[in-house]
């Protein structure tokens, strides 16, 4: 007969072993979670920001080791892409001898300061004109790269655990843009700088981003593995409906045009299905077309019947179809004009909105401040230069390659799904800052967790 006691100390030692199998993950759960709900205002709202950065640090701090792992065993192109990433705003704030940073593009004027200011020029100085804000450009990147690094080393199943509880985050984030919605934007508003009583924002500060947000979410949505049962079909269908409503509901432009990378998906997964090609252990095709077709029509008739009463997706559609903001190309123009003075190292990563200033034309002058380029990719040309704007293609060059279906077809639809919201980002990117918060870089080192496949020890 068993020993009561030994059987004990077995089931004691278990629960220690799953517990401390799942620590990264639970502390990755934590920082998913703070970066949603603090991470959303940008540069603006640095204390929150660095609630966000202590806890990676913690995170880092605790996982070490897993860290460590990350070094050995991921990809090796993963592993110099996140090296590339931490060492630039690094290397930007090395200080120089004064002859060499002198010679650097558009540090003219930096010397000229010195001067007036009866400081001298001869004084060492890093080749970031604001150091201060290179620096939080660089605190900015831990929390993603702590993800990157510890989500790497995680298996599959905890990888989808990892996920699910994003989606569920996520899901808070649409309930507490429902209060603040049905309230006009007058309660649980976490950022009201300039918040319109019509428009979705969840917690976030800038329309887009929360459209980006539901936009991944839905992406993520058509890539998890097909529910088995009928309750788990209901509630990812219930939450596709209500994410879709919340991309219209923002009035963002670019966020209802990027509705296709979801659709896109969804219909190319619905395809493989029926056609045979999905994998055992999905639901039952024709359940799913069902299920689907269902959700459409109830979609559409909800917005047809919005739209036809002159309601809130009236109004998202009339801002679809009318002409973009008028000052973004002005905006643009500036902006190369300023990659252009300090081509081709950059001004320091951070230091937009200071050099902006410097460079923005007179007959483009407005009482508004343009603290942003509203182009994420001039930005990181006028503050990182050629090396910035290499190390960001290189990212999506390996994003494309890690994106694409393998032999053994494992976790292929996960890959694709990540890699469409990767898409997303850089796509927005174009025409706005989505990666100026640190909600949307936390997801999108998410994202790059998803397509990462773990290198097993050969030893």
């Amino acid at each position: 007969m068993a020993d009561p006691n030994r059987l004990t100390g077995v089931n004691h030692q278990s629960r220690q072993f799953a517990l401390w199998r799942n620590a990264p993950v639970l502390h990755l759960c934590v920082l998913i979670t703070l970066a949603i709900l603090l991470g959303g205002g940008g540069v603006a709202y640095g204390l929150s920001n660095m609630v966000i950065q202590l806890a990676a640090i913690a995170v880092l701090a605790v996982n070490w080791r897993t860290c460590s792992d990350f070094a050995r065993y991921a990809p090796r192109a993963l592993v110099v892409l996140v090296a590339a990433t931490l060492a630039l705003p690094l290397i930007q704030l090395i200080y120089l001898p004064p002859t060499l940073w002198q010679s650097l593009p558009g540090r003219d004027l930096i010397a000229e300061s010195f001067a007036i200011a009866g400081l001298g020029a001869d004084r060492w100085f890093p080749a970031s004109v604001d150091p201060m804000r290179t620096l939080v450009a660089f605190c900015g990147t831990l929390a993603p790269l702590v993800i990157i690094a510890i989500g790497s080393t995680l298996e599959r199943d905890q990888k989808l655990a990892l996920l699910r509880f994003t989606l569920l985050c996520v899901s808070g984030a649409f309930l507490l843009g429902v209060v603040q919605f049905a309230s006009g934007n007058q309660w649980g508003l976490l950022y009201n700088e300039r918040s319109d009583p019509g428009v979705f924002y969840a917690t976030f500060a800038n329309r887009n981003s929360t459209a980006l947000l539901f936009v991944i979410a839905l992406t993520f949505l058509a890539a998890l593995p097909r529910p088995k049962d009928l309750l788990s079909v209901l509630v990812t269908g219930t939450a596709t409906v209500f994410f879709t409503l919340a991309v219209v509901l923002t009035q963002s432009r670019t966020g209802m045009a990027l509705l296709a990378m979801p659709l896109g998906l969804f219909l190319l997964r619905l395809g493989a299905a029926v056609i045979g090609r999905e994998a055992q252990e999905q639901a039952n095709p024709r359940m799913a077309f069902g299920i689907a077709l269902a959700a459409a029509v109830f979609v559409s008739g909800l917005f047809a019947a919005s739209y036809m009463t002159g309601g809130r997706v009236s109004e998202s559609v009339d801002r679809f179809v009318s002409a973009g903001a008028a000052d973004r190309p002005e905006m643009w123009e500036d902006s190369y004009y300023a990659a252009g003075q300090y081509w081709p190292v950059g001004s320091g990563m951070g230091t937009f909105d200071e050099v902006f200033q410097v460079h923005e034309s007179l007959e483009h002058i407005s009482p508004r401040r343009a603290g942003r380029a509203h182009s994420d990719w001039l930005e990181i040309a006028i503050e990182g230069g050629i090396f910035a704007l290499v190390i960001a293609l290189l990212w999506l060059g390996w994003v494309l390659l890690s994106a694409l279906p393998r032999r053994s077809g494992k976790g292929t639809w996960l890959r694709l799904g990540a890699g469409a919201a990767v898409g997303a980002i850089a796509l927005q990117s174009l025409v706005d800052y989505p990666l100026r918060n640190q909600s949307l870089l936390c997801i999108a080192a998410l994202c790059i967790v998803l397509m990462v496949s773990r290198r097993e020890p050969t030893s």
